[in-house]
């Protein structure tokens, strides 16, 4: 099955870019429907959003069929868009309780059991064989591997997620389960940074702090991100405040913390934020626009915008399609008034779109 089309870029292509095309792809989406609707074609035909992330809520992701076609008609949306680049389809698939895809799907083990073997060739296998599904029903991109290490056996969540306490282990297995994704070419996320182990508060209903020198986060924290970053693709920041970056601003927002991965880790790939309707990262500027603003100012390439419906479940409280076009018009207005400048908005494109030849087979003339 072919999903993707050849896409012919030159090397001017950024700058026939719309203003409000660029912004479109930085976006990453969800939208209520287990088919191709109206919503989706707004989303991705309009805003020309670039990527989305399924739930279960919110796409029934009922049987690996129903998501095939999904995928399938999502992708096909793009073919009208002037510049058709096919889309990053993304999803939490974990295994253990993270995990999206369920009927029909082989259930894999939390990457605590994984870890527990002692074995790092388990973490490449599964990986390898949870990227064949993915890959199987269209899905090209998977928020996996967590490489933060569990060291707060209070930490409400992150816990059996992680390969285990010990940052060797975690490095180690980490290392394994990026490999088994490349295997499967399969687009896999290094999460969270700067790393979520040692927390007592759960970032989707307040913000975390953790109170640690750089060198014991260099220890802990930031072990499996330093001895990764040359193999990630892309990067999911955590929603933390750790004073020891950047006493002022969550980690998402927090353009100190995104330059030390850049500039001290010398990480060369895409930074996508946690989901921007977190409360850890909406706690302080309160609205989702502001927040996705803040974000991509501080480094992020890609704003993902997840659910409210990861927390309490009221449906009432998701974003809508109208939710998003204002939040798109929103970053193109900040971007006119120079709060975002032309060069930071042109760095997140271009990581994005070599993101995309790399895996799309678009063609750079």
């Amino acid at each position: 099955m072919c999903l993707f089309a050849f896409v012919r870029l030159s090397a001017n292509t950024l700058e026939k870019f719309s203003l409000e095309e660029k912004v479109g792809q930085l976006m990453m989406v969800h939208f209520i429907g287990k088919t191709v609707n109206e919503d989706a074609k707004i989303l991705i035909q309009e805003i020309k959003v670039g990527g989305i992330i399924y739930y279960n809520w919110a796409n029934g992701l009922t049987s690996p069929r129903q998501v095939q076609d999904l995928s399938v008609g999502l992708q096909k949306l793009t073919d009208e868009n002037l510049f058709p680049f096919p889309l990053f389809i993304g999803v939490d698939q974990e295994g253990g309780r993270v995990t999206r895809l369920k009927e029909g799907f082989t259930q894999f083990p939390a990457n605590r059991a994984v870890g527990e073997t002692g074995d790092p060739n388990f973490a490449e296998e599964v990986a390898y064989c949870i990227g064949q599904e993915l890959k199987a029903v269209g899905i090209n991109m998977n928020f996996a591997p967590v490489v933060d290490v569990d060291s707060n056996p209070n930490n409400p969540i992150i816990g059996m997620r992680s390969f285990g306490d010990d940052p060797e282990v975690v490095l180690n297995f980490g290392k394994k389960a990026l490999r088994g994704y490349k295997k499967a070419n399969i687009i896999a996320t290094l999460k969270h940074y700067p790393g979520h182990g040692d927390v007592e508060v759960d970032s989707h209903l307040d913000l975390p702090i953790i109170h640690k020198s750089i060198e014991e986060l260099k220890q802990v924290e930031l072990f499996p991100f330093i001895g990764l970053s040359s193999d990630a693709e892309i990067i999911m920041t955590a929603h933390l405040l750790v004073p020891a970056l950047d006493g002022d601003n969550c980690s998402t927002l927090s353009q100190k913390t995104l330059d030390y991965l850049r500039d001290t880790m010398q990480y060369q790939g895409v930074i996508i934020s946690d989901s921007l309707v977190m409360e850890g990262v909406l706690k302080r500027y309160h609205t989702v626009d502001e927040v996705a603003i803040q974000a991509l100012n501080a480094g992020c390439d890609i704003l993902l915008f997840g659910g409210r419906q990861l927390v309490d479940g009221n449906i009432q409280q998701e974003l809508t399609v109208k939710d998003f076009q204002r939040i798109h018009h929103s970053i193109v207005n900040a971007v006119k008034s120079g709060r975002i400048s032309e060069e930071r908005l042109n760095q997140a494109i271009e990581r994005i779109l070599d993101l995309k030849k790399k895996h799309f087979k678009l063609m750079l003339l």
